[in-house]
């Protein structure tokens, strides 16, 4: 980074290390197949069964399928804890570990949503998780926490695929709330292969939070 006339500036580069969270990598360039034009579509939006062209309206889906498919997804072992690339067509196909062997459990990868996390899921959402987690503490009669809701509701939809999103409601689980001593909310917390490595108040904004799980992919 580097300081000019008083701004602070990010190369491209610096921002694609960031694990993908920003322009360029969260755009693909789809080719339509009628008018030939190249279409810059979020890499969010490539599940979607309805991608148009945007200048004839003609469907992209067959190519985008395509491309989502070579898609390599970096997804850790809940039971050694080793990275595996898994590519997008084989999510749902019961991959498996390649050192050890056991399942990797893919389930809500794709969802583009935050996971509710309860007593009884904690240790296979969170610790056994095949993505770093962020957890996000609240209650519901937290005035704050409606605030910050949407900040991270957006985040779990801009970050498919690299990040698990976790919401623990503490009215709910004051089990989980004890173990983790949380005395306020909203709180965020970090956990990457099953273990916690940082808490802090969830007022961080979005940039702040992404900026700070790219550390871990």
């Amino acid at each position: 980074m580097r300081k000019n006339h008083g701004l602070l500036f990010v190369s491209l580069n610096q921002l694609a290390n960031y694990g993908g969270f920003m322009p360029p990598s969260d755009y693909q360039m789809i080719p339509c197949h009628q008018c030939g034009i190249n279409n810059r579509i979020p890499s969010e939006k490539l599940s979607r069964p309805l991608v148009k062209c945007g200048r004839c309206g003609a469907s992209l889906s067959d190519f985008a399928t395509k491309f989502q498919s070579a898609v390599d997804y970096k997804l850790r072992c809940g039971h050694c804890k080793t990275r595996n690339r898994i590519p997008t067509d084989k999510l749902h196909h019961n991959p498996k570990c390649g050192k050890c062997g056991h399942l990797i459990d893919t389930t809500d990868i794709l969802s583009g949503r935050p996971v509710v996390v309860t007593n009884t899921n904690f240790p296979k959402k969170v610790l056994a998780s095949p993505l770093p987690v962020l957890m996000y503490a609240w209650a519901p009669w937290c005035s704050s926490c409606q605030s910050v809701s949407p900040i991270i509701d957006q985040f779990a939809a801009e970050s498919i695929g690299k990040v698990r999103v976790a919401k623990l409601n503490l009215d709910h689980n004051p089990s989980l709330a004890n173990q983790f001593n949380i005395l306020s909310v909203p709180f965020l917390f970090f956990f990457d292969k099953g273990n916690l490595k940082e808490s802090m108040p969830g007022t961080m904004n979005k940039h702040d939070i992404m900026l700070k799980m790219a550390q871990y992919l």
